[in-house]
């Protein structure tokens, strides 16, 4: 499942807001940090964790004065939580993968056991904030069909990832999700006429044709070209439901996790409906008739018990390998998953967003390296077109994410030791200035006055 997060929708909407942009321009700016922190935080739940996947700064969010508004922060506390992002991270990358081993031929129950888990989680904390009054009324006046939009475009997401997570190795999953930036810029530049910088626009396209060289071994046959290009399309759906929240939202601040709650409800409830077209998508195929049994051979799966067995001579059949993997595995995503999300907002508390974009970055190599690890089931060495694709993304995110403000910072140094030398460079030539317009023997008197008012003052 994809994520869970921000904003409702109207269709009218749209149009007010294109209008008034500029007016909610200042309104962000008039926000503190708070507010900032909550509108990530709309993005902060998803099953799958992809939301983040295209995280990056955009010039017409980013109010004056952002660089510098977290500079005092608690070091040891910031370095705990940025470690924790990355290891919580990476377990999240590489379980997101692992629980699809045992659960093999069970898409489409983990698909909707990974979107159910959030709706006890969440109202656990949502029913008793809203009885004692810590949820404000007014958010409670939210229209219904608003998450339910969100939850449709995040179960159409969540579905082809989780697809598409099963059939396609760790890697070439962590890699091809980054195609979310380049996905989301089109989408968000067209509907709410987003602003990027220069370096953004290079670095997405740097992380496309990575992507491109990822793809190869797939395209040539090597691989499931069906299902690469699946789990890419699943980028469209996530990027319009982060752009749709941002569209029906606007300034309006909801509890993240009233918000997600809700959107969890409608997700696992569209994810019910998708369950019977995409069963024929399963590989083998499911029957329309065969579904309900393998719903409940899932379950039976995920509590370590085994359904599908087969003949020695039926290379087409995959038994099932429940136990102990798909308890353990399962289980241990759900809780990554959790902490990872918690610590999203724990990072933007304490740190900034250019920190948890240089966690995000970390992980997409690291990831990589795990699933050469010898323990790490299904492990196998990168090829390399893996490798080349890899490092050709890393520049691209790092050009995305990083370059505009590291080249800001550069040409400010450039332009304070500029002013200082052409301080000096005043200094030396009015000196020489002097020297050349005033004779020696005047010069010489002035200096002669200038000790004698000195003799005087003492």
């Amino acid at each position: 499942m994809s994520h869970s997060a921000n904003s409702p929708f109207f269709a009218d909407d749209i149009n007010r807001r294109s209008v008034d942009r500029t007016r909610s321009a200042d309104r962000t700016r008039s926000t503190d940090r708070t507010t900032s922190v909550d509108r990530a935080n709309r993005h902060s739940r998803t099953s799958f964790s992809i939301k983040e996947e295209f995280a990056g700064p955009r010039e017409d969010l980013i109010p004056p004065g952002a660089e510098t508004a977290n500079e005092e922060k608690d070091s040891k506390t910031l370095m705990f939580v940025f470690l924790g992002m990355v290891v919580i991270g990476l377990g999240n990358k590489v379980f997101n993968k692992l629980m699809t081993i045992p659960m093999h031929n069970y898409p489409n129950f983990l698909n909707l056991l990974t979107s159910f888990v959030y709706i006890p989680v969440c109202f656990a904390y949502i029913i008793p904030m809203a009885r004692y009054g810590y949820i404000p009324e007014e958010q409670f006046q939210v229209p219904k069909r608003t998450f339910a939009i969100m939850g449709a475009l995040d179960a159409m997401a969540g579905l082809l990832q989780i697809f598409g997570s099963t059939y396609l190795p760790g890697p070439l999953i962590i890699l091809l999700l980054q195609a979310a930036i380049p996905v989301s810029m089109v989408i968000s530049k067209y509907l709410v006429n987003a602003s990027y910088n220069m370096y953004q626009y290079i670095g997405a396209l740097i992380v496309a044709a990575g992507i491109m060289i990822v793809l190869v071994p797939s395209i040539t046959g090597g691989g499931s070209v069906l299902w690469a290009i699946m789990l890419i399309v699943s980028t469209v759906p996530m990027a319009l439901s982060s752009v749709y929240k941002e569209i029906a939202l606007g300034e309006t601040e909801l509890d993240a996790v009233y918000l997600n709650g809700w959107v969890a409800v409608f997700q696992f409830a569209f994810s019910l409906v998708l369950a019977v077209p995409s069963a024929l998508a399963s590989d083998p195929p499911v029957a329309i008739p065969d579904l309900p049994a393998n719903m409940w051979g899932g379950m039976k799966c995920y509590f370590g018990y085994n359904s599908v067995t087969c003949d020695p001579d039926d290379s087409n059949c995959d038994a099932d390998k429940c136990f102990p993997q798909a308890p353990e595995f399962v289980n241990i995503y759900l809780v990554f998953n959790q902490f990872y999300n918690l610590l999203i907002i724990l990072i933007l508390k304490y740190g900034s967003a250019n920190l948890l974009y240089l966690a995000l970055t970390l992980m997409v190599p690291l990831g990589n390296v795990a699933f050469t690890l010898p323990f790490v089931p299904e492990n196998g060495p990168l090829r390399p077109t893996d490798i080349v694709g890899l490092v050709v993304i890393c520049f691209g995110l790092g050009c995305y994410r990083f370059a505009n403000d590291l080249v800001k910072k550069y040409w400010n140094k450039e332009a304070q030791y500029g002013e200082l030398a052409a301080d000096e460079y005043a200094e030396d030539h009015k000196s020489t200035l002097i020297s050349h317009l005033i004779p020696p023997a005047i010069q010489e008197l002035d200096r002669e006055d200038e000790d004698d008012e000195i003799q005087l003052v003492r």
